[in-house]
């Protein structure tokens, strides 16, 4: 190969290269971004509309469905979900696969500029953002507590959020559990009726008054001079001294008709640590910033502030330890399967050729680790079990090529002509094998959605690992080899080898099998089968991703929507009680008035929610299992009346669906409820479903004012002024001009004491200016009438949607508990115009089979094309295909030996990569048969000396792949910080079903590929030259 031929010319230059990829690949490696998730963007674009004092109904018809009808014109979408609620709707706008997020969301601005038309007049401009893992879900998150004065809480939390914001590589730090300033005006009713004032002339004036304009520039005596007029309210006293009007010459100050209050928000959420009042801050990093290196920064500032000795800084979430205990035992994966690699390298092949060999693995890591510097790629979770799954496969081409090489020095080569003369004749082999390898794994680059978007790091990383060790493979070696590679103490010439007894047992085997070839082929294809019905009776049922105890839970807690803060807290303290005591349970964050879904989906927000974050200790301190745990969560916190309580377990991976997610669509929300309602009373009984809940919640009572239409007409009223001045009063307007301290901004919010606010009868005497004359009482435009409104309104496609939803308990299997589900639900006939649909974790499943059998086509045509160009015909690459099927033999009798269940995504993933690893092995060897007969050896043979020849090379690199992953199936790795063996781990259980299928597959696949590859490669050269014969006689007759 010319590349292998300049490499050896050129040996010193390549010398000189590998001292400069040592230097830049160290470099890179400490200098990329760690994080725990790979960076991934989420292909859904979120919208937020926010209207104060609209009910639900009015969020649908005034705000949602005029923006729905516009997102729905978007190309490439797949879901639009609606939820409109109390004074607010919030929209997730899912698209398939490919979409670019950052330009759809200038076109969802557009779309949404086109309803403006159709939206009212004063609603706030929509917020439009996407979702990104990396950066819009906190990194860390910690809580202030200890001093029971909340506002020196606040103003410490405060002084830290702008220290931590400061800090290179923090995006935001976010304050929860605090109210904020505002200076509120409180109408005194009485006084205003006295007065005849309009509310809303007041309102425009305090606007007019907060104001400071430049009045421009003054040039005096050759000077120029700014001229202002600085109408800004400093001080809420400036408002309390404003004249509102004038009577007999007298002023009207606003403090004559108003209560001034330099104060607080209503309370909308509180949070406890541990059962103590608390201030929390959750910190955002930039996106390609190093987690752990932002974290360890945001810590030092903690220590070197001098808060007051009584506040306790608790750290609640810290993913700088996460990552690293999980980097850290990724590594020592990667150094522990490093290590077993090169110690059969030096048992098998001497010190001096495993040397050669083992070095493939540093300078292909190195090199690899440049590469993915240059593209911006950061080391998480997947990329460095990528690295894990190559490992072994590193070594692969370099044994290959350094066997032949070494095989022909010791023939009587001169160092420089073996190293070209044996990397030439493996040349195309090794080509062809990486090629089939990255064949197999290109397709998961096209993997659509969350999963697909996390697990696409797994090609990325191996095309670049693979593709690196080739590099080394083809240049490297062979430029070392022809320097420092030495004769052995076995010598090979042309008519025979000293052979290893284990060899001479294989060859007589291999010549036996050729007697009853088409038996033996037999025997391999029904152990495929019995295999297949062995593990259909005693498998495990088929998961999405591998269960692993969880590091934590999440438990929200929601009341009817309009229950107060209180009572939701005071729900909150009672089940913050019976969970405290456990072991295991290193802190508890309790809060009122959000619940787990805030930042992420509609409906996180409310008086009426509720959450608990509670953290376990590290798992080697741990005293018993924590899914088991969680079942004593669920069992000790029982029922409470008219509250739904949701606990869910902290994962490793891509967010997850729940096990049960049934969609209820249609047009009435009486008639989708009393569906949802008999659909729970029917499946409620089913084992292992807890968690049950619908998020269809009742309506709050409803006091509406009914307009009298012609009376407000004929005083040039109209319902949007009328609701607009009674949202004024009831609810608060907030002035358009903000009252300024430093550098922050509070609004001036008007309204009705809440004396005021509660008396019908003082309402209806509101007066309400008109267009000519004096004002007139609300009275005399309408009436009150009580009537039910409706709860939060969820839409789907344009379509009305109730959701049920449902946890498993621990031991009970999703794809189970489903199927036990679904023919209670299939029993329910349902109204026309009404369907049930099962998403969620089932959704997916569906949709990961789907796009992972299209792969493995993808990939078995890939490699098909491949082996079709090399050995120039149809009928080998077919036989090469054999092995593939093998390892499906291995894959399945691994999974019962381990009683590991069957996950979709990392088992499917296995069987994907087997597909281009396991060929390898049968391309060598079959390569080597056909070099054979060009030398003129018969068939049977070229099929026993090359098996002779290359079974060293196939068990070693099998061998090298296999002891790669050992420590990652098995979970025991060696510590290279302590020196010391480490046992378990969740990353290691969470990875383990694909390095489970990848072991037993290609060991079952390499043994069967020894002995059935040569038979039916032997048996298809008979029956072709059997052909061949028929078909001359024909042409003679």
């Amino acid at each position: 190969m010319i590349l292998t031929n300049y490499a050896i010319k050129f040996r010193t230059a390549v010398f000189a290269f590998i001292a400069v990829l040592v230097i830049m690949g160290v470099v890179a490696y400490s200098t990329l971004p760690r994080e725990g998730t790979p960076d991934v963007t989420i292909p859904q674009i979120f919208v937020t509309a926010i209207y104060p004092g609209t009910a639900p109904e009015d969020m649908e018809n005034l705000i949602a469905i005029p923006i729905e009808k516009q997102l729905k014109d978007l190309a490439n979408v797949k879901n639009i979900t609606v939820m409109a609620g109390d004074s607010m709707a919030f929209f997730s706008i899912e698209f398939f696969a490919g979409a670019d997020v950052d330009s759809t969301i200038q076109r969802v601005k557009d779309k949404i500029d086109l309803a403006g038309p159709d939206l009212p007049d004063d609603l706030d401009e929509p917020v439009v953002e996407g979702l990104n893992f990396s950066t819009d879900v906190p990194i860390m998150r910690f809580a202030l507590s200890g001093d029971p004065d909340t506002e020196r809480l606040k103003s410490t939390a405060e002084s830290l959020q702008d220290d931590i914001e400061s800090i290179p590589g923090v995006k935001e730090a976010r304050i929860s559990g605090t109210r904020e300033r505002e200076i509120r005006v409180e109408f005194n009713l009485p006084r205003l009726l006295e007065y005849n004032i309009p509310l809303l002339d007041v309102l425009g004036l305090i606007g007019r008054e907060n104001v400071t304009i430049s009045a421009g520039m003054l040039e005096v005596a050759q000077n120029k001079i700014q001229v202002r007029v600085p109408g800004e309210i400093k001080l809420a006293s400036d408002l309390r001294d404003m004249v509102v009007l004038q009577r007999e010459n007298q002023p009207i100050y606003l403090r004559d008709i108003a209560e001034v209050f330099d104060t607080f928000k209503d309370l909308e959420t509180t949070s406890r640590i541990n059962g103590e009042t608390a201030v929390s801050l959750e910190i955002y990093k930039r996106a390609g910033e190093n987690s752990v290196k932002v974290i360890d920064t945001i810590k030092e500032l903690l220590e070197e502030r001098n808060l007051p000795t009584e506040i306790k800084i608790t750290i609640v979430q810290d993913d700088s330890d996460y990552i690293r205990d999980m980097l850290e035992e990724l590594e020592n994966n990667i150094v522990s399967g490093f290590i077993l690699v090169i110690v059969v390298l030096f048992i098998v092949m001497g010190h001096r050729n495993s040397l050669f060999v083992g070095m493939a693995i540093p300078l292909s890591m190195l090199l690899s680790f440049t590469i993915m510097s240059m593209m911006g790629i950061t080391l998480n979770m997947v990329v460095l079990f990528s690295l894990i799954l190559a490992v072994g496969m590193l070594v692969d081409n370099g044994i290959v090529i350094v066997e032949n090489i070494y095989r022909l020095h010791c023939e009587g080569l001169s160092r420089m002509e073996a190293a070209r003369k044996g990397a030439s004749e493996v040349a195309w082999p090794v080509l062809t094998s990486t090629l089939t390898t990255l064949a197999a794994f290109s397709p998961l680059l096209f993997w659509p959605d969350i999963i697909g978007d996390f697990m696409s790091y797994v090609p990325q990383t191996l095309i670049i690992t693979l593709s690196s060790s080739l590099f080394v493979a083809l240049v490297v070696n062979p430029a070392i080899c022809s320097v420092l590679i030495k004769k052995g103490r076995l010598r090979f010439d042309d008519d025979r080898i000293e052979l290893h007894p284990f060899v001479r047992s294989y060859e007589a085997l291999l010549r036996g099998a050729l007697n009853h070839r088409g038996m033996f082929v037999l025997i391999g294809f029904v152990a495929l089968i019995l295999t297949g019905q062995i593990y259909g009776r005693f498998g495990k049922e088929a998961i999405l991703f591998p269960e692993v105890e969880p590091r934590g839970a999440q438990i929200e807690v929601r009341f009817p929507e309009g229950a107060s803060i209180e009572k939701t807290d005071a729900a909150m303290r009672l089940i913050e009680k019976r969970i405290q005591g456990f072991d295991d349970v290193k802190f508890i964050l309790a809060t009122a008035g959000q619940g787990l879904s805030d930042g992420f989906t509609a409906g996180g927000g409310g008086t009426y929610l509720g959450s608990f974050y509670i953290e376990f200790v590290d798992e080697s301190d741990r005293k018993g299992n924590t899914s088991e745990l969680i079942e004593k969560f669920r069992e000790r916190i029982g029922q409470i009346p008219g509250v739904e309580i949701t606990i869910d377990e902290l994962e490793e991976g891509p967010p997850q669906e729940p096990p049960v997610n049934i969609e209820i669509s249609g047009e009435d929300f009486e008639q989708l409820n009393d569906i949802a309602t008999e659909i729970k009373r029917r499946i409620s009984t089913v084992p292992g479903l807890v968690d049950l809940r619908s998020d269809y919640e009742n309506a709050l009572p409803e006091l509406q004012f009914v307009v009298d239409r012609m009376r407000a007409g004929l005083l040039g009223l109209d319902s949007e002024s009328i609701g607009f001045f009674l949202r004024t009063a009831i609810y608060g307007t907030e002035s358009a001009r903000k009252f300024r301290a430093g550098e922050d901004e509070y609004d001036i919010t008007i309204r009705l004491p809440l004396t005021s606010r509660d008396q019908f009868n003082l309402l209806d005497e509101i007066s309400i200016p008109v267009q000519d004359g004096d004002p007139v009482p609300l009275s005399s435009l309408g009436k009150f009438e009580y009537t039910s409104g409706s709860g939060v309104i969820q839409r789907k496609n344009e379509k009305r949607l109730i959701t049920i939803t449902g946890n498993k308990s621990a031991g009970r299997e999703s794809n189970e508990l489903l199927a036990d589900i679904m023919p209670i639900v299939d029993q329910i006939e349902l109204p026309p115009g009404y369907s049930i649909a099962y998403t969620g974790d089932n959704e997916d499943q569906e949709e990961s089979i789907e796009f992972l059998g299209k792969a493995f086509l993808l990939a078995l045509a890939g490699i098909m094309v491949i082996l079709v160009i090399q050995f120039n015909s149809v009928l080998l690459p077919l036989i090469i295909f054999t092995s593939i099927l093998l390892s499906i033999i291995g894959v399945m009798w691994g999974l019962l030996i381990t009683n590991m269940a069957f996950s979709i995504i990392m088992t499917g993933v296995g069987i994907i990569s087997l597909a281009g690893i396991v060929v390898n092995n049968a391309i060598v060897l079959v390569d080597c048969i056909n070099q054979l007969k060009k030398q003129g050896f018969n068939t049977n043979e070229a099929v026993v000396h090359a098996g002779r020849l290359r079974l060293r090379p196939v068990l070693l690199t099998a061998i090298t792949t296999i002891l790669g992953l050992i420590p990652m199936a098995i979970g025991l790795s060696f510590n290279i910080h302590t020196f010391r063996f480490t046992t378990g781990g969740s990353t290691s259980a969470w990875w383990a079903p694909m390095a489970i299928a990848v072991i037993f597959g290609l060991a079952v696949s390499t043994l069967l590929t020894l002995i059935l590859i040569p038979l039916m490669y032997s048996l298809a050269d008979s029956c072709a030259a059997a052909f061949r014969h028929l078909f001359n006689r024909e042409k003679e007759k």
